[in-house]
């Protein structure tokens, strides 16, 4: 479940699976989850990650993208196969600043934005890490500046020429003409000098066949022609995948191969033939993968300090779940759905979409993006919606991607703990409101003990040990059979105050930074508790839930 689209299997769907005896529940468990439009959510993080998806909410400048994060989003529900996913995205059609693939092209405020856009292509869909290339020939590869601007070229479909900005100044080798260290790195390409688009990369030139690129004077379409018609690109594609589901790559890192091998070249080749007579179809692969004795094992702790030729997979490697998913689950778990307001600093939609972006009411944890603003105003500030940005930093989720990654930090550090537990987010996971599935799930619990496992179930989809159980049922037995509010006696429902908007167009009034007090101050406070449930003992609940909700386990695959 946490693979495929990205939260905890309901109680119910947990309970009907440890009923069903029949030997290939899982392979049908698995063919319902890749049908389900979650897939799509749960794979939008790593791709734009990958893609350097980074619209700014505020007056888009310092080499943002446009939001072709809904692009993604439709190629993902789609199934589109990778090869037309890579080629729609090189030819950067659509929509610049509505959500399509145009939005790709964008790079502001950068002095040659083809080839930021060709170093991402070249890392997500060959392995090729061109980063260096920018502005000298890269010290530890074998891709040079000329390279990289070749392809830049290519997308540009015409000459450019190498700007100042984007080189290493001759003062910075005056050191080696006195005597000084050779240096590492080689300026190759003259400011100035003209760069014509051909493709630079000899070793994966394939034959296209005929009539595939409908116009030959397009190197756009030459480009996404010799990615897609390329072994490399569906070697890359499948390593992206196995990482993925297995926790590492048969090559790593997946997006620079330049000197490693990959552990298990068989392995790879086999997985590969599949993907491309499979019509380059990721949830078919996903489906194989997932399918296997390997993935099916038990998880172990990855080796330290392992080499490439000995990295062989006696199962998935134990992993933490993402920053998206640790969210998402965690509203999923705690049956509330994601109501944090409006992401967009311009409510009345006044102003232009390549001014103000305007992301709607997130439901999900990858629709977030940053919240910086001018100056840092306190009157632009979205206290609802830091709460969950807050949770997402910690846990690794990048607020600004200027540069494409396929790796996050995901070292633990004492704030992911802490802002669970002590976050606001965290206090209205564990909230037992009348909106809460969990207060409807108190009231009709028939025992203590049947509480708890269901509790169990939920966050942590297993059964409590003996121990557990004791100790749970210790805390919550007390006011148990009391525990529900009798009919005559249910508080009306309190009237919620209305805290007036803030938007671009009315934040420097000088009741601006005072309403925003008032939302910080109603966000701290969360939704009121339960009506329905006797105040001491839903105190009880909460705490079981909060145990439960900041256990290791509730971050962790499996």
């Amino acid at each position: 479940w946490i693979d495929t689209v990205g939260v905890a299997p309901p109680l119910g769907v947990v309970r009907e699976f440890q009923r069903d005896g029949s030997p290939d529940k899982r392979l049908r468990m698995i063919d319902q989850l890749l049908q389900d439009d979650r897939w799509a959510d749960n794979w939008m993080g790593y791709w734009q990650d990958v893609l350097a998806e980074n619209p700014n909410l505020l007056k888009p400048m310092l080499n943002n993208t446009g939001p072709f994060r809904y692009w993604i989003l439709e190629a993902l529900r789609d199934n589109k196969p990778m090869d037309r996913f890579a080629t729609e995205l090189i030819m950067m059609r659509g929509s610049k600043w509505g959500g399509g693939a145009g939005g790709f092209a964008i790079a502001t405020q950068n002095d040659v934005p083809m080839a930021a856009k060709a170093h991402i292509i070249g890392t997500a869909f060959l392995g090729v890490d061109m980063k260096c290339a920018r502005c000298h020939d890269a010290p530890y590869h074998e891709t040079t500046q000329q390279e990289l601007f070749q392809l830049a070229a290519m997308l540009d479909r015409e000459k450019i020429q190498v700007p100042k900005t984007s080189s290493v100044p001759a003062e910075f080798f005056e050191h080696v003409s006195k005597g000084g260290r050779e240096s590492l790195i080689d300026v190759t390409l003259d400011i100035g000098s003209t760069v014509t688009p051909v493709w630079p990369f000899d070793q994966w030139q394939t034959e296209i066949p005929d009539g595939v690129i409908q116009n030959p004077g397009d190197t756009r379409e030459r480009i996404a022609a010799e990615v897609t018609f390329s072994r490399r690109f569906a070697e890359v594609m499948v390593n992206r995948i196995w990482k993925r589901l297995m926790g590492a790559g048969l090559v790593e890192p997946v997006d620079d191969w330049e000197g490693h091998v990959p552990s298990d070249p068989d392995l790879l080749a086999h997985l590969t033939d599949e993907f491309i007579r499979g019509g380059y179809d990721i949830k078919q692969l996903a489906r194989l993968i997932m399918a296997s004795s390997v993935y099916q094992r038990h998880a172990i702790d990855p080796p330290e300090n392992i080499v490439d030729a000995e990295r062989y997979f006696e199962g998935p490697y134990r992993r933490r779940m993402t920053a998206e998913q640790v969210v998402d689950n965690a509203w999923h778990v705690a049956g509330q759905e994601m109501n944090v307001g409006h992401l967009t600093m311009d409510i009345e939609g006044r102003l232009a979409p390549d001014f103000f972006m305007n992301f709607g009411h997130p439901r999900r944890a990858w629709e977030f993006t940053t919240l910086a603003n001018e100056r840092d105003r306190p009157s632009l500030a979205m206290p609802r919606i830091q709460a969950v940005v807050d949770v997402l930093r910690a846990f690794g989720w990048r607020n600004s991607r200027q540069e494409p990654t396929s790796h996050r930090i995901e070292e633990p550090n004492p704030r992911q703990p802490g802002v669970l537990a002590n976050g606001v987010m965290g206090s209205w996971m564990t909230r037992l409101s009348d909106r809460s599935d969990i207060t409807r799930m108190c009231i009709d619990a028939d025992s203590v003990a049947a509480l708890v496992d269901d509790l169990f179930l939920r966050f942590l989809t297993r059964l409590p040990t003996e121990d557990e159980r004791n100790r749970f049922v210790a805390l919550i037995e007390p006011g148990f059979d009391d525990r529900v509010v009798p009919e005559n006696e249910i508080a009306p429902i309190p009237e919620i105050e209305r805290i007036p908007h803030v938007s671009w167009s009315n934040h420097l009034d000088g009741e601006a930074n005072s309403i925003k007090q008032r939302q910080e101050e109603a966000a701290r406070r969360g939704d009121p508790p339960t009506r329905f449930l006797n105040a001491a003992w839903r105190e009880q609940a909460e705490d079981a839930m909060w145990a439960l909700f900041n256990a290791p386990e509730m971050i962790m695959i499996p």
